[in-house]
């Protein structure tokens, strides 16, 4: 029996098979669940022929791998622990050993972690992607599994890591230009927890880190406006709006906060104006421009809770018919997270979008899929 690997080192799970006897039909379920995006059913099919699979085929290495890839992405996290403990324990010893051991360690810390996470074990995953990084190209569970380790490290408010692993996982992804929009997600991510870790200092400094995120914000629209496909371009837009959130985010923050104290020098923060791609995120229907107008409605209230004090910003798109009236709202970006202005987007739904007294309405109309609503705000 062969398998026979039909997949690129960054999509690494389809598996063409040339089986004989049962495991053609689960093989083909693997595969077909895994073209649909249906990782569940992948888990269940990888589950099924892993039962009866014969460890002394010279390619168990390579199933093992790709079928707790997959369990891990469907969140069958005790399938993917075993693959990976197999492949750990065991596969250095098969017939045909594991040729990717150092991958196989990720996929067994990863998997140990989101099974029963604690101190140990996210230090685990952390070493063994370490030893990941000493081996040259990408693999998807490498991927995945950096960004786990430093959002679970933004979780432990375990912030010089969490700038460590960030920083690190941006090398990672930087060896493929196929992984842009994580590589800036990755510097974004190390840029903000730098500054959420120092932000309680009144010098210079904090200044210079709004630089590190406008920074990264600044990369991101150049990536946008000279990516080569569609698809990398949507990719990249959520993370334009999350670092333009943050910039917004940081400039009230460190400007609400600043006391000049017995100071002649003025180190409150000036921003500087951030990059915009040359055309919008979503193309607009109507062939008239946008009138000079207002929204009008129920005013916002931002909700009153101690989980969400200091730093918060929002971006909201929202789109109108060609009478004004808001038929959607999509939140762009908001610091510190979604739940904060949920309800608020229930109130921009109510609104209506009308043109300024004056306007030419034979040249402008109402309809547009591309107003934006940026607000920041300390909550205390």
């Amino acid at each position: 029996m062969r398998i026979r690997k039909a997949a690129t080192a960054l999509t690494a799970i389809a598996l063409a098979a040339l089986l004989a006897g049962s495991a053609i039909a689960d093989i083909k379920t693997f595969n077909a669940a895994v073209k649909a995006g249906d990782y569940k059913a992948a888990a269940a099919a990888a589950d099924d022929t892993w039962r009866t699979w014969d460890k002394s085929d010279p390619d168990t290495a390579l199933l093992a791998r790709e079928f707790g890839f997959a369990s891990l992405i469907a969140g069958r996290d005790d399938l993917a622990l075993q693959f990976g403990r197999f492949l750990v324990e065991e596969g250095g010893s098969l017939g045909k050993p594991d040729d990717q051991p150092l991958t196989s360690a990720v996929l067994y810390r990863a998997a140990d972690y989101k099974v029963k996470g604690n101190e140990e074990k996210r230090a685990a995953l952390r070493s063994a992607l370490n030893a990941r990084m000493s081996a040259p190209g990408v693999d998807m569970t490498t991927v995945l599994s950096w960004e786990l380790l430093y959002n679970a490290d933004w979780e432990s408010a375990d912030w010089d890591v969490a700038v460590a692993d960030a920083t690190k996982a941006a090398e990672f992804y930087g060896r493929n230009k196929a992984l842009i929009a994580r590589q800036r997600k990755a510097e974004l991510h190390a840029a903000s927890t730098e500054f959420v870790k120092a932000r309680g200092r009144q010098t210079q400094s904090r200044n210079d880190l709004y630089g590190n995120v406008a920074d990264v914000h600044d990369r991101t629209v150049n990536d946008i406006t000279t990516a080569t496909s569609k698809t990398a371009q949507a990719e990249l837009w959520p993370v334009k709006w999350k670092a333009e959130s943050w910039a917004i985010a940081i400039e009230s923050y460190v400007n609400s906060t600043y006391e000049q104290v017995g100071s002649n020098f003025d180190t409150s923060l000036k921003p500087r104006p951030l990059l915009q791609p040359a055309f919008t995120q979503f193309p607009e229907s109507s062939p008239l421009p946008v009138c000079e107008g207002e929204f009008t409605g129920k005013p916002i209230r931002y909700p009153e809770t101690k989980k969400f004090r200091g730093v918060g910003s929002m971006i909201v798109r929202l789109e109108t018919a060609v009478d004004g009236k808001v038929t959607r709202v999509a939140i762009l970006g908001v610091i510190p997270d979604e739940d904060f202005i949920s309800n608020i987007v229930g109130t921009m739904e109510t609104w209506t979008y009308k043109a300024a007294s004056g306007a030419d309405r034979s040249a402008c109309g109402l309809e547009s899929r591309n107003h934006l609503y940026k607000a920041s705000f300390r909550i205390l």
